[in-house]
């Protein structure tokens, strides 16, 4: 039974930079199942992963480590932020370093461990079919890491992972090391975060994680040199870093970052009248094209650049509605109010 709850369905999807980025769409059931779970558990997630990991169980994560480490830059501008990216994490860690993490956890935590045993401890069927002949199934298995369209695989790489943070917390007491699923960062004193990252590989790998060079970064308020001690492949941006999309650094680099963004937002949101169905339009409009200037308010301080950015981006989607609508919707008061 647990083989067959444990099949998924493939998709394959075109990378935008190229390559096929495969989906795996999960059995209904078994979901609905794991998420019951995860509201049971949820508690014991918070408690078992505060305050390293806030990807798990975690209302608001991203806002608390952008603004954290914000403010910590703030208050000691002499400090560096490493931004530490893992190469296909949830693809490659280690099956039975999960195992073994999860029949040691704390609390209740340990009274999934036969359940997520039944399902991890074989492999899993998971099943792709040919566009171009429907009745044309190819079969591949899941034998190693965590299972796509497992609503459980977030926690269950995130309690690998872990092992290396606590690690990495009483080896090198002078970082802080705030994670949000595998986007992970050391923040403290120059000569404090070299030897950390270098400490935090060797914990990677065993957990069968490594490090992605093209996507780690280092930042200081105070700038760095090009002769820092970390490997070559690390970008050293001058202004300022992106952080869980949100920017870090100079005024003027987050005024900057902020327009770019949502200047690719407006280059596709004329397309949205051009589609058949208004409602789609309108539901993509509401629930995609409004949430990014949403996030960068709860996530970027207020300044009059960014403000004329805001009211330049409202007055676009008032256009848009507008076009959705009808002409005129919102050319009289009440409907500029509404």
């Amino acid at each position: 039974m647990a083989y067959l709850l444990g099949a998924s369905c493939l998709l394959a999807l075109e990378k935008p930079l190229g390559g096929i980025r495969p989906i795996a769409v999960g059995e209904v059931l078994y979901r609905l199942v794991v998420v019951t779970l995860g509201f049971k558990f949820w508690e014991a997630l918070v408690d078992h992963f505060s305050p390293l990991q806030f990807g798990v169980a975690m209302r608001g994560g991203c806002e608390t480590i952008i603004h954290g480490l914000r403010t910590t830059l703030d208050l000691h501008p002499d400090w560096v932020v490493l931004q530490v990216d893992i190469q296909n994490a949830f693809n490659t860690v280690s099956r039975e370093a999960l195992f073994c993490d999860l029949h040691a956890a704390t609390g209740s935590l340990d009274q999934l461990f036969l359940f997520v045993r039944s399902f991890y401890g074989h492999r899993s069927p998971l099943y792709f079919s040919h566009c171009s002949c429907e009745d044309e199934v190819t079969l591949f298995s899941s034998e190693s890491s965590t299972r796509q369209g497992d609503p459980l695989d977030g926690a269950l790489f995130a309690l690998a992972h872990l092992r290396a943070l606590r690690s990495m917390t009483s080896e090198h007491p002078l970082c802080l090391f705030p994670c949000l699923a595998d986007d992970t960062h050391i923040v403290g004193p120059l000569e404090a975060v070299v030897p950390a990252f270098h400490t935090l590989e060797g914990h990677l790998s065993a957990v069968g994680l490594t490090v992605q060079p093209t996507k780690c970064a280092a930042w200081s308020p105070s700038g760095l040199s090009s002769s820092l001690s970390l490997p070559p492949w690390f970008s050293l941006p001058s202004t300022g870093l992106r952080v869980l999309g949100a920017p870090i650094g100079s005024d003027s680099f987050q005024a900057s970052f902020v327009r770019d963004a949502l200047e690719v937002d407006v280059s596709t949101v004329h397309q949205l009248p051009l589609l058949e169905d208004p409602q789609i339009a309108f539901g993509l409009l509401s629930h995609c094209y409004v949430q990014r200037p949403c996030y960068f308010l709860r996530t970027t301080p207020p300044s009059w650049a960014l403000m004329s950015t805001y009211a330049w981006f409202d007055d676009t989607l008032l256009h848009i509605v507008d076009t959705l609508m009808g002409s005129g919707s919102f050319s009289t008061p009440k409907g500029l109010l509404a």
